[in-house]
C-alpha cells in the first residue's frame, strides 16, 4: 500500500514538473503544420513585396520630384533667359531706333542745307557741290542721288535730259538723269544740248567743232571759237578772229566779218564790231546777214517775247523791240528776260522790281 503511494506522489511529482515546460510551448505557440507554415511564408513574401513595392513606389515618388523640380528650374531659367533676352533686343532695339532718329534727323539736316544751297532744279535735279567741292545731283528732298564725283556739274537739259560734266582730269562730257556717262569726258571745253541736236566742243589742240548726242564728231574740230546751234545756224569764228554762222552740215552761210557774235533767237542774232576804243558796239542781223538792226549798244542778250535787254555807254539797261526801237529806256543796273508778259529789273541800290512791256512797274 505505501508502495502504492509513492507511485502516485511521483506521478504527480512529474506532473507538476513538466507544467512550465507545457506552459512554455504553449507561450512560444504551437509546432506549425507544413500547411500553416506555407500560408505564413505567403504571407511574410506578401509583406515583404508590399514593402518593396512601397519603397520602390517612394523612390519613384521622389525621384519624379526631384525631375520636376529640375524641370521647374530649368523653366525658370530659361524664362529667366528669354526675359534676359527679350530686354536686351528691347534695350537693342530702342538704341537701333535712337540711331535711326538721329540719322534721320542728321540726313534731314543735310537735305535742308542742301536744298538751301543748290542751284534751279531741272527735271527734277539740281546740281550740288558737297564740302570738298566736288559736285553731284540732288533730288528735291535734298537727297544725293548722283554721287559728288565731279569737278564741275550743270543742269540737265530740259529736252533730252543729259547733263556737262567735267572730271577730275578736267575733261569735259555728258551724263544722263542715272548718272551713267553717254558721252565720255574727252573735250578740253564743250557746249550743252539746249535746243539743238548738235553741240560745239574743244579738242586738245584748241580747236572747235559739232558733236551729237551719241558724242559722235559731227562737224570737224577747225574754228577758233565755236557757239552753240540756235535756229538752225551757229556763230564760229575764223582764224582770223572774225565772227560768221555755219548751218548744221558745216557750210559758212554768212561770213565771219565780225568781231563778236551771239546765237540767233526770235531770227535775230547780236553781232559786234569794235570801236576805237576796241569796246564791242552791238545790232542785230536777220538770218540771211543783213544788218537790221544797227551798231549802238554797249552790251545786250537775246531777244524773248519780242524784246531784249540792251545797255548803253552809261552802263545802264533797258529793253528794244525787234525793229530796234527803244520802248523801255535805260534806267536799270540790271535787267533780265521777259517771262509771261513780266521782267524782273534791279536799281542801282539793289532794289528789285517787276515791269511790265510799257515799263510800268507792276509789283
Amino acid at each position: 500500500m505505501i508502495k502504492k503511494s509513492f507511485f502516485y506522489v511521483l506521478i504527480a511529482a512529474f506532473v507538476l514538473s513538466m507544467i512550465p515546460t507545457v506552459q512554455a510551448v504553449a507561450q512560444v505557440g504551437h509546432i506549425e503544420t507544413p500547411k500553416e507554415r506555407k500560408a505564413r511564408l505567403e504571407r511574410e513574401a506578401a509583406a515583404k513585396k508590399k514593402r518593396e513595392q512601397e519603397a520602390a513606389a517612394k523612390k519613384k515618388r521622389e525621384q519624379a520630384a526631384r525631375e520636376q523640380e529640375a524641370r521647374e528650374q530649368a523653366a525658370r531659367e530659361q524664362a529667366a533667359r528669354e526675359q534676359a533676352a527679350r530686354e536686351q533686343a528691347a534695350r537693342e532695339q530702342a538704341a537701333r531706333e535712337q540711331t535711326a532718329r538721329e540719322q534721320a534727323a542728321r540726313e534731314r539736316a543735310e537735305c535742308e542745307a542742301r536744298l538751301r544751297s543748290c542751284h534751279q532744279f531741272i527735271l527734277g535735279l539740281a546740281s550740288y557741290k558737297d564740302a570738298n567741292g566736288n559736285y553731284g545731283y540732288i533730288d528735291q528732298t535734298g537727297k544725293i542721288v548722283i554721287p559728288c564725283k565731279w569737278k564741275e556739274a550743270m543742269a540737265f537739259t530740259r529736252n533730252d535730259g543729259m547733263a556737262r560734266v567735267q572730271d577730275a582730269n578736267g575733261k569735259y562730257g555728258y551724263i544722263d538723269r542715272t548718272g551713267t556717262l553717254v558721252i565720255p569726258c574727252k573735250w578740253k571745253n564743250s557746249g550743252i544740248f539746249w535746243y539743238e541736236e548738235l553741240t560745239n566742243v574743244q579738242d586738245d589742240n584748241g580747236k572747235w567743232g559739232y558733236i551729237d548726242k551719241t558724242g559722235t564728231i559731227v562737224l570737224p574740230c577747225q574754228w577758233g571759237n565755236a557757239k552753240d546751234f540756235s535756229e538752225g545756224l551757229a556763230a564760229v569764228m575764223d582764224d582770223d578772229w572774225k565772227w560768221g554762222f555755219i548751218n548744221k552740215t558745216g557750210k559758212v552761210v554768212i561770213p565771219c566779218q565780225w568781231d563778236n557774235a551771239e546765237e540767233f533767237q526770235e531770227g535775230l542774232a547780236g553781232v559786234a564790231k569794235e570801236n576805237d576804243d576796241l569796246d564791242d558796239i552791238w545790232g542785230f542781223i536777220d538770218t540771211k546777214g543783213k544788218l537790221v538792226i544797227r551798231y549802238k549798244w554797249y552790251d545786250i542778250e537775246g531777244f524773248c517775247e519780242g524784246m531784249c535787254v540792251v545797255e548803253d555807254e552809261n552802263d545802264m539797261q533797258g529793253y528794244i523791240n525787234t525793229k530796234g526801237k527803244l520802248v523801255i529806256p535805260c534806267k536799270w543796273k540790271y535787267a533780265y528776260d521777259f517771262k509771261n508778259g513780266v521782267a524782273k529789273v534791279k536799281d542801282d541800290n539793289g532794289n528789285e522790281y517787276y515791269i511790265d512791256k510799257t515799263g510800268k512797274i507792276v509789283k
